[in-house]
């Protein structure tokens, strides 16, 4: 019962939806199995005394058939009709939270029951709605489309000679297309890369011949932004694609939905980390670090009011590689709380010990390292790997060669994936080979730099060539 699907589901309500789900299941609006509700106040009650190990199927059936030999067969019933209510409920809670949505429904519903005040009453609120929450994405296009077309059924059913915008209705709906598949050729271009997969973009060059024909399509911000999000990853050297995606971000962003908008910066961001490693100057990595500080503005990042430890990571690592330790200081206090709270404490140490290192105060930074025991493998690997810097730094190599070791050891016992593994595996046979070396061996230092030229990692080539010379 523990690591069924239904437990996984409810242990990702917040306090306030577990008490609102518990509403939802008393109201007698909606058919429920005997022993549903039981059910989910015993698991309710056992995920909020943190008490998982009563979360068994025997001691669940027992409390809610006290009288009854355990039945398998009655209790998976039970928790497949619990399940499907949740999942109603997560359904309801989308549907309140989008209000337009709603008043789409209700105008369709008053349309099939041939109620005209309510239905112009309805559509009228619905584009209310529109104007006072301006939205720029793709969706609201489509949406649009919807009410021009419950508009138009209402005036075919009732036989009214109103006007009928229809070039408007065909304009969202083709707006929406074209503004949806660049949208999801970014997405496909972007999992290219990840995966080396390519995909068929079906119609893509007929509509980037259209846009390029009707330049004034790049007037709406979704099709602008996924326009110029495209020739941002098909490699273009032309930078106007990229500045224009920058500057349509900062003027159009909180138009976007979070999440759609965090899509869009990813590809902004993506480019800027790619151009910087194959520059390797600070041109890109000051476009980096400003598109971080004006996403951090618009709440680009957050996902669900938490920020990525993986994120608030890269806004640190892009400040410091600028020096900009007062800014990057400030943000990793600021934005600490909006870690999740089960990484909170490893992240915010890591981070801090990162800007010692930057500032090279490396006694500070080895105590922040030691203070913590870091339970996340990722960010354990990332701590591992700035102790080493240190010691290298420092040329404490009696020290290192210990760590080296044990690092080592960490990454083979933890089976880490490829290409971390191979990535931190290089990162320590060159940092031997540094300890090895004799200095007065001009010939060995000369074939090592060119070994460590070779690294595809920018950032530890970067670090370990400047060791070297």
């Amino acid at each position: 019962m523990k690591k069924s699907r239904l437990i996984e589901v409810l242990k990702s309500l917040s306090n306030r939806e577990m008490k609102a789900l518990g509403e939802y299941l008393a109201s007698p609006y909606f058919k429920k199995r005997e022993g549903v509700g039981q059910l989910y106040e015993y698991i309710a009650l056992a995920l909020r005394s943190n008490d998982e190990i009563v979360l068994d199927k025997k001691n669940a059936y027992q409390k809610l058939f006290p009288k009854q030999v355990y039945n398998d067969v009655t209790l998976r019933l039970i928790m497949s009709d619990l399940l499907r209510q949740t999942e109603g409920f997560l359904a309801m809670e989308r549907y309140q939270e989008d209000t337009l949505t709603q008043k789409i429904y209700l105008a369709q519903s008053y349309r099939h029951r041939k109620l005209a005040k309510p239905f112009q009453h309805t559509l009228k609120n619905a584009r209310n709605i529109q104007q006072k929450e301006p939205s720029y994405s793709a969706d609201v296009q489509f949406r649009q489309s919807l009410l021009h077309a419950e508009e138009y059924h209402f005036l075919l059913e009732e036989n009214r000679q109103g006007e009928r915008d229809l070039q408007t209705w065909h304009d969202a709906l083709n707006h929406f297309f074209i503004a949806e598949t660049l949208r999801q050729t970014c997405t496909m271009l972007t999992h290219e890369r990840v995966a080396e997969k390519e995909h068929n973009f079906l119609l893509l060059s007929d509509i980037l011949k259209h846009i390029e024909a009707q330049p004034n399509l790049l007037d709406i911000p979704a099709i602008q932004l996924y326009y110029h999000s495209y020739h941002t990853l098909v490699g273009t050297q032309n930078e106007e694609h990229f500045q224009q995606l920058k500057g349509g971000i900062i003027r159009y962003g909180e138009g976007f939905s979070q999440a759609e908008l965090k899509e869009i910066y990813t590809h902004a961001i993506n480019h800027c980390i790619r151009q910087n490693n194959k520059k390797e100057n600070t041109v890109f990595l000051r476009e980096l670090f400003d598109l971080y500080q004006v996403g951090l503005e618009q709440d680009a990042f957050l996902e669900n009011g938490f920020l990525s430890r993986w994120t608030y990571k890269n806004i640190v690592t892009a400040g410091l590689m600028l020096e900009e330790f007062e800014w990057v200081e400030g943000f990793i206090y600021e934005y600490e709380s909006k870690l999740e709270r089960k990484y909170r404490k490893d992240s915010f140490a890591y981070n801090l010990a990162c800007l010692f290192y930057g500032k090279k105060q490396y006694g500070k930074a080895i105590s922040q390292l030691q203070e913590v025991r870091f339970d996340d493998v990722f960010l354990n690997l990332n701590a591992r790997n700035l102790l080493l810097k240190i010691y290298l730094e420092l040329e404490e190599y009696e020290a290192l060669e210990s760590h080296l070791n044990s690092f080592e050891i960490f990454i083979r016992r933890k089976k880490i994936a490829n290409p971390h593994r191979a990535n931190y595996l290089n990162t320590i046979k060159l940092s031997r080979k540094i300890i090895q070396l004799n200095p007065h061996d001009k010939a060995a230092k000369t074939a090592l730099i060119k070994e460590i030229e070779a690294e595809k990692n920018p950032s530890t080539r970067a670090f370990l060539l400047e060791i070297l010379r």
